[in-house]
């Protein structure tokens, strides 16, 4: 007597569903990451750019200026345009310290959102924009502080505020295009990932009213 041709049961079918979205989803995460760490390398080059460009308008200017018969206030000036010029060269540790944090970046939160509807998918796109925003803010505070200090500005003429005991840059702030290309394909990988997850959650609710 011949052996028919072996015919899967459900939960050899849906083991096999739940591998293949386990794959996709494992796939879809390092291509995140890989995104994630191509925004912050986007974010540095922004940051160094824009604190070369405000050194280029204002350093000058400053050097030129004469401290003598103001020993101690001469003294502050140097020490702060010390500072200034110092910083390019901790601006990828900056960077790195504000930007390169785990609760900005959803991938790499085991425990995703069941919701996939479109408002929570853009609320998610807005928070995570907000939050970059925000702290790419602190990171060229860093270097506002330090130019009011040496113009010696008014409280209200300052480009930054206080917050959370550190300065943040208060003006016009837009991403530069690589910034802006590099969070979009983020947030594409993001809606592939969350239906992923969701397709899995689907598969695993089913399994569990089936055993009841």
């Amino acid at each position: 007597m011949g052996i028919g041709p072996h015919t899967p049961d459900c939960s050899e079918e849906s083991a096999g569903r739940v591998s293949d979205l386990c794959k996709k989803m494992k796939s879809t995460r390092e291509k995140m990451e890989e995104e994630t760490l191509i925004f912050i390398e986007a974010t540095k080059s922004f940051a160094l750019e824009w604190i070369q460009r405000e050194i280029e308008a204002n350093v000058p200017p400053l050097k030129s200026e004469d401290y003598s018969g103001k020993a101690e206030t001469g003294k502050k000036k140097v020490n702060e345009l010390s500072r200034l010029e110092d910083l390019p060269f901790r601006i990828q540790d900056i960077v790195e310290e504000h930007i390169n944090r785990n609760e900005y970046w959803v991938h790499r939160n085991q425990l995703l959102q069941t919701d996939i509807s479109r408002d929570y998918l853009e609320f998610k796109k807005d928070r995570i924009k907000r939050d970059l925003t925000s702290n790419i803010r602190m990171i060229l505070g860093c270097a506002a502080e330090i130019f009011a200090d040496l113009k010696d500005d008014n409280p209200e003429d300052r480009v930054w505020v206080k917050e959370r005991g550190k300065r943040k840059y208060v003006c016009i702030l837009r991403f530069s295009d690589e910034m802006t290309a590099s969070l979009n394909r983020y947030f594409t990988m993001l809606e592939e990932l969350l239906v992923l997850g969701n397709g899995l959650k689907e598969i695993e609710k089913k399994n569990k009213e089936k055993g009841r």
